[in-house]
């Protein structure tokens, strides 16, 4: 028995809840989501009036697709920790879930090493060299 809750020290841990959507996420999504259409509002009024400019079009377009990307990121937020919450009441490792990630969008273990071919090649140029071939052409004493 542990002293801390009661249980035995090898009593499985208590299963962790799924995240649910709740209702002040809603709010504050559909909040974030409305000032983004307002900043497009206004920045479309700044365009048509007598001193905006393309500029202003082009902020008027962007808005509502940062609106979108609130919406988005909100879900894959979610979707991504059910997913490791699932993982942990399943008993697999968080690693798991990131061999799996890897495999289901086609990076490796080694796809963060960059292939030698791609590289340019060093130069192997001395200082005094480098320095004959950059010489001073404005501001040098003479």
């Amino acid at each position: 028995m542990s002293a801390n809750d009661g249980a035995p020290a090898d009593a499985p841990a208590p299963k962790r809840q799924r995240i649910r959507v709740r209702a002040w996420h809603i709010v504050l999504l559909v909040a974030a989501v409305i000032c983004t259409f307002l900043l497009a509002w206004w920045q479309w009024t700044r365009f048509r009036s007598g001193s905006g400019t393309f500029q202003n079009l082009g902020y008027a377009l962007q808005w509502p697709f940062f609106g979108a990307f609130f919406v988005y990121a909100y879900r894959m937020g979610i979707k991504m920790e059910n997913e490791k919450i699932d993982a942990v009441n399943e008993g697999r490792a968080l690693e798991d879930l990131y061999e799996a990630d890897l495999a289901r969008f086609g990076g490796g273990k080694d796809s963060t090493t960059i292939d030698e071919s791609f590289l340019p090649s060093r130069p192997d140029m001395d200082v005094e060299e480098f320095n004959a071939l950059n010489t001073q052409r404005r501001g040098g004493r003479e």
